[in-house]
C-alpha cells in the first residue's frame, strides 16, 4: 500500500518538474520561428526581414520563459492557488458565461438537493429510536397472499410474547379517538391504545412522569394515561403539576402518570398532539381482548443482539405451526412473518420517492451537458490562449488540470446557490407533502444532506468539465498561432461532441416527459373516474360516542335515531343518512363470510368482503343504484331477522350464474357474530378504499341491526357547509352537550384529498420535465446558433453564389432535424424501459401507451425546431459582402 502511495506521490511530482523544460521550449520555439518566417517569405518578404519580423514576434513569449519555468517549479498547493486565483478572474471576465452556468447548476443541484432530503428522511435515515435496525413489524398473512400482511388477536400476541425466544421484547397497539371533556371545548384526541412493554421495548425515558408498568395491562388496573409533549402544551398549558391529576376520556376519569417528549412519535409518524393508554382500558379494544379470532392488534418486537433474520423466522415459522394446532379455527392458513419496522412505514411511498429522484437526476445530467457545451464553445475561442500556454511548455496534464479548476471552481459556485435554492425547495415541498407521507423524522437539509450536495457538486464539475478540458487540451498550435487567424474554426470532433451532447439532452428530456405524460394522464383519469356514488353537494360529519356512557348498542341506535330525526327536520337537510365507515374517506372494514349451505372449496378458497352498517336512506342520499331485490326500510330494526344487501361484484364473484336473492351470509361482527343474514338486494359497485382500486365485494347491514359507537353523517344539501355543520352542532349539542361533531367536511374534498399522493408527484415530474425540456432546448439553440457562427463565411458565399433564403433556412433547420431525431431515437427506447418502470404508478394508463409517446415526441420535436429557427433565421439575413470579409 505505501509502495503504491510512493510510487503515485512520485508520479504527482514529476508533472511541476523544471527538468527538460528549456530544452523542450527551445525546440517549440525554433519551430514555431522556421514557420513565421516562410509565412512571411510567402507574403513577398526578403528573406532576412521575414525572419526579423518572426523574431520580434516571437519576442514575447521568450520574454515569458522564465516566468512559465518558475511557474512550473512551484509545489503543488501553490499551483493550485495559482489556478484558483487564475480561474476566478477567467469566470469574472465572462460574467454571462458564469451566470448561466452557475444558474443551470444551481437549478441541478437545488432541485437534487431538495427531493434527497425528502428521501433520505422518509426512506434512508434511520428511525429516531434507540438501535432502530433492531425493529421489527410482526404480522400474520396468508401464503397465497404474501401482501395481505395484517397484526394479531390479542391472544396469539401473548402466546407469541411468551414463546418466543428471538425477540428482547414485544408490544401491541392500535389507535383510535376518544372525546376529552372538562378542558374547555369537549374534543377528540389521536389516542394510541397499547400493551405496557410499548416505552421499554423502544427504550424512550418519559419527559416528566413514569412509563406504564407491567401492571398497568391487567385487569381491574387503575386507569392511566401518559401524554404528548404537544398535547400536555396546547391543551393543558404545559401545566408541571398535570402529572397525577385526572382527565377525561369518554366520559371517564384517567390518571396522568407520564408525558412523553416531542420527539418521540408512535405510531402516528407526524407531529399530532395524542395520548397513550393502556390496552386493558380501551372501550373499543379492550373488549376484544378475549378473542382468539381476528388481526386487529398491530405487533412490534425488539430483535435480541445478535440473532439472525433467517433463526428469527424459523422460531416464527415453528410458533405458526403451533398456534394452527392448538387453535385451527382462528389460524389454519396463517403464518407468521417479519419486515423491519421503517420498510413497514413506508414501502408505499418508497417507489415514488425513488422515482422523483431519478426525474431530478436525469435534469441534472441535462444541465450539466448543457454546461459542457458552453465549455466546448469557450473551448474553442481560448484556442490560441491553450496554444500560447502549450508554446511556453505547458504540458496536456497541467492545461487539463488548469481547465479543471475553472469547472471545479463553476461546480463550487453552482453547488453553494444550490444549497441556497434547496433550502427554499425544502420550506415549498413541505407544503406540498401529503398528509399520508410518513414524517417521524423531520425533513431537512442537515449535514448529511449538506454533505450530499458537495459530493453532487464535486461530480457534476467533473462530468460537465471534463470532455471539453481534453478537447481544448488537444489544440493545434501551430494552426492556432498563425497569424491572421483572426478567429480559431471549430474541429470536427468538437463538433460532433457539442452534437452528442444536445442529442443526449433531447433523449433525457424525452425520458421525463415520458413519464410526466404517463403520470399526468393517469392522475386525469384517476380524478375523473366514478367512484360508485355522486359525492356532489354532500357533507361529512363524525360524531364519536363515549363508550364508558353510551355503553350499550341500545344506546348507539336511540341516539342515531333521534339525530337523523333532528336534522332530516331541518328546512334543506331532508336528505341525510348514517354511515360507518363512508366510502374512501373513513377507511374501509375487510370481513370474512361464509356462504350457508356452500362450505369453501378449500382453505385457500377465503371469502372476503368490505364491510358498512349504513341507515336506509343511504343509497339514495348517495345515489347508488339498486339493482335488484329491495333496500333496506325502517322494518329492518333490532327485533327483526338480519338482512344483508350485496354489491354487484360480490353477486358476480360468489354467486356465478345465479340469482344470490334469498341465499344466506354468516360473518362475524358485534353485536350478532355468526348469525346469518339473508340477502334481500344488489346495489351498485362502489370504490370503498381508494379511487385508484378497482370496485372490490361490498356487505351492507342496516345499522339498526349493526350499531356503533358513533354516527358518521352524511348530508345531501345545497346549503353552505358552513350552514350545515353549524346545524348537525346545534342539534348534537341540544342531545348530549359533551359531545365533539368533528372532520366537518365536503365530501368531493375529501375524496380530492384522498389522491394527495399521486398528486405530489405528478406535479413534481411535470415540474421537472419541464425544466428538462427548457435546457434540451436551450442546448439545441446554442449548438445551432454557433453552428451558424462559425458557418457565416460559408452562408455568404452560398448567398453570393444565388442561394435563396429559403434554401439557408432548411439547411440550418436540417441540422437541427438530425440533432433532434437522433435524440429521439436514443430517447424512445429508453422512455419505454423507463415507462416500465414506473407502470405500477399508474391508472387506467398503459406504459406503452401510444397516445403519450407521439405526443411527447411531436412536442420535443416543435420545441427543438423552435430553437433552431432563431439562428436559422439570422443566417437568412447575413450580408454576403461582410460575411466573406469575416475570415
Amino acid at each position: 500500500m505505501f509502495t503504491w502511495i510512493r510510487a503515485a506521490f512520485s508520479r504527482t511530482r514529476t508533472w511541476f518538474s523544471p527538468r527538460g523544460f528549456d530544452q523542450e521550449f527551445a525546440n517549440e520555439l525554433d519551430a514555431h520561428l522556421d514557420m513565421l518566417t516562410d509565412e512571411n517569405i510567402r507574403r513577398g518578404m526578403p528573406p532576412e526581414e521575414a525572419r526579423r519580423s518572426a523574431r520580434i514576434k516571437l519576442g514575447g513569449l521568450t520574454q515569458l520563459k522564465e516566468t512559465n519555468r518558475k511557474l512550473h517549479g512551484l509545489p503543488f498547493i501553490e499551483t493550485f492557488l495559482q489556478d484558483a486565483r487564475y480561474a476566478f478572474r477567467m469566470l469574472r471576465r465572462n460574467p454571462g458565461f458564469t451566470a448561466v452556468a452557475v444558474l443551470t447548476l444551481a437549478l441541478g443541484i437545488g432541485a437534487d438537493t431538495a427531493i434527497f432530503s425528502v428521501v433520505y428522511a422518509v426512506l434512508l435515515k434511520p428511525l429516531p429510536y434507540a438501535n432502530a435496525g433492531q425493529l421489527f413489524f410482526v404480522m400474520q398473512v396468508q401464503p397465497q397472499d404474501p401482501n395481505s400482511g395484517t397484526g394479531l388477536s390479542y391472544l396469539n400476541f401473548a402466546e407469541l410474547r411468551e414463546q418466543n425466544h428471538v425477540f428482547a421484547e414485544m408490544a401491541g397497539n392500535q389507535h383510535h379517538q376518544l372525546t376529552l371533556t372538562g378542558r374547555g371545548e369537549p374534543s377528540v384526541v389521536n389516542t394510541s391504545v397499547v400493551t405496557p412493554e410499548l416505552f421499554s421495548m423502544f427504550e424512550e425515558k418519559p419527559l416528566a412522569g413514569r412509563i406504564f408498568f407491567s401492571e398497568d395491562g391487567k385487569r381491574g388496573a387503575s386507569p392511566v394515561v401518559i401524554l404528548s409533549e404537544n398535547l400536555w402544551r396546547s391543551t393543558f398549558g404545559a401545566d408541571p403539576k398535570i402529572i397525577g391529576s385526572s382527565i377525561n376520556l369518554d366520559q371517564r376519569s384517567f390518571t396522568v402518570v407520564g408525558i412523553m417528549p416531542s420527539t418521540f412519535r408512535f405510531p402516528e409518524l407526524t407531529e399530532s398532539e395524542q395520548l397513550w393508554i393502556p390496552l386493558v382500558q380501551d372501550p373499543l379494544f379492550g373488549s376484544w381482548m378475549e378473542r382468539r379470532g381476528g388481526h386487529w392488534l398491530k405487533v412490534a418486537g425488539r430483535l435480541k443482539p445478535g440473532v439472525s433474520l433467517t433463526q428469527a423466522q424459523a422460531e416464527l415459522d415453528a410458533i405458526s405451526a403451533a398456534l394452527a394446532k392448538d387453535f385451527p379455527a382462528e389460524n389454519t392458513g396463517w403464518l407468521i412473518r417479519m419486515i423491519p419496522l421503517q420498510d413497514s412505514f413506508v414501502y408505499n411511498i418508497r417507489p415514488a420517492l425513488l422515482a422523483l429522484l431519478a426525474a431530478v437526476g436525469l435534469v441534472l445530467l441535462i444541465a450539466c451537458a448543457n454546461i459542457a457545451n458552453l465549455l466546448l464553445t469557450r473551448a474553442t475561442s481560448r484556442a490560441k490562449e491553450i496554444a500560447v500556454r502549450t508554446a511556453l511548455g505547458a504540458g496536456r496534464s497541467r492545461i487539463i488540470r488548469q481547465l479543471l479548476s475553472e469547472t471545479a471552481l463553476l461546480g463550487l459556485l453552482g453547488g453553494v446557490v444550490g444549497i441556497a435554492l434547496a433550502y427554499w425547495g425544502v420550506r415549498a415541498l413541505s407544503s406540498l407533502l401529503p398528509e399520508s407521507l410518513p414524517q417521524v423524522n423531520a425533513i431537512r437539509v442537515d449535514n448529511f444532506v449538506l454533505a450530499f450536495a458537495l459530493v453532487l457538486s464535486a461530480i457534476a464539475s467533473v462530468a460537465f468539465g471534463l470532455v471539453p478540458a481534453l478537447f481544448a487540451s488537444k489544440s493545434n498550435i501551430q494552426a492556432s498561432l498563425r497569424e491572421g487567424s483572426g478567429r480559431s474554426g471549430e474541429s470536427g470532433n468538437r463538433r460532433r461532441a457539442r452534437s452528442v451532447l444536445a442529442a443526449a439532452e433531447i433523449a433525457l428530456a424525452m425520458v421525463l416527459l415520458v413519464a410526466a405524460g404517463l403520470l399526468l394522464r393517469s392522475f386525469s383519469k384517476l380524478t375523473t373516474v366514478s367512484p360508485g356514488f355522486d359525492p356532489q353537494h354532500i357533507v361529512k360529519a363524525d360524531i364519536s360516542l363515549p363508550q364508558f356512557q353510551y355503553s350499550k348498542p341500545q344506546q348507539w341506535t336511540a341516539f342515531s335515531d333521534e339525530l337523523l330525526a333532528r336534522i332530516q327536520a331541518q328546512p334543506g337537510l331532508k336528505d341525510s343518512a348514517v354511515a360507518i365507515p363512508v366510502p374512501i374517506t373513513d377507511g374501509y372494514i375487510n370481513l370474512g363470510f361464509d356462504i350457508v349451505g356452500t362450505p369453501p372449496t378449500s382453505e385457500a378458497d377465503s371469502r372476503l368482503a368490505n364491510y358498512a352498517s349504513v341507515s336506509p336512506d343511504y343509497f339514495r342520499v348517495m345515489a347508488i343504484p339498486l339493482l335488484s331485490g329491495r333496500l333496506f326500510n325502517q322494518q329492518d330494526n333490532p327485533t327483526a331477522p338480519p338482512v344483508t344487501l350485496i354489491s354487484k361484484t360480490l353477486a358476480q364473484r360468489y354467486f356465478p350464474n345465479q340469482d344470490p336473492i334469498g341465499k344466506r351470509l354468516n360473518f362475524g361482527f358485534p353485536p350478532n357474530p355468526g348469525i346469518p343474514h339473508e340477502i334481500v338486494g344488489i346495489v351498485g359497485d362502489v370504490r370503498d378504499v381508494s379511487l385508484g382500486d378497482a370496485p372490490g365485494p361490498m356487505m351492507y347491514v342496516p345499522y339498526a341491526q349493526a350499531p356503533f359507537w358513533g354516527a358518521n353523517l352524511v348530508v345531501k344539501s345545497t346549503q353552505s357547509t358552513a350552514a350545515v355543520s353549524a346545524a348537525i352542532r346545534q342539534e348534537v349539542e341540544k342531545i348530549d352537550k359533551d359531545l365533539p361533531v368533528t372532520d366537518v367536511a365536503k365530501l368531493p374534498d375529501l375524496l380530492d384529498a384522498s389522491v394527495s399522493q399521486q398528486r405530489f408527484r405528478t406535479f413534481l415530474l411535470g415540474l421537472f420535465a419541464a425544466m428538462a425540456l427548457i435546457l434540451a432546448a436551450t442546448g439545441i439553440f446554442g449548438v445551432i446558433s454557433y453552428s451558424v457562427s462559425c458557418r457565416t463565411n460559408e452562408i455568404g458565399i452560398r448567398v453570393a453564389l444565388g442561394a435563396s433564403r429559403a434554401t439557408i433556412l432548411r439547411m440550418i433547420l436540417r441540422e437541427t432535424l438530425l440533432l433532434t431525431v437522433a435524440g429521439l431515437l436514443i430517447g424512445i427506447p429508453c422512455a419505454l424501459v423507463a415507462s416500465h418502470l414506473i407502470g405500477h404508478l399508474l391508472f387506467g394508463v398503459s406504459a406503452n401507451d401510444p397516445m403519450t409517446l407521439a405526443a411527447v415526441a411531436f412536442t420535443l420535436a416543435a420545441v427543438a425546431t423552435l430553437a433552431g429557427f432563431v439562428p436559422a433565421r439570422r443566417a437568412m439575413q447575413v450580408d454576403p459582402m461582410i460575411a466573406l470579409r469575416h475570415e
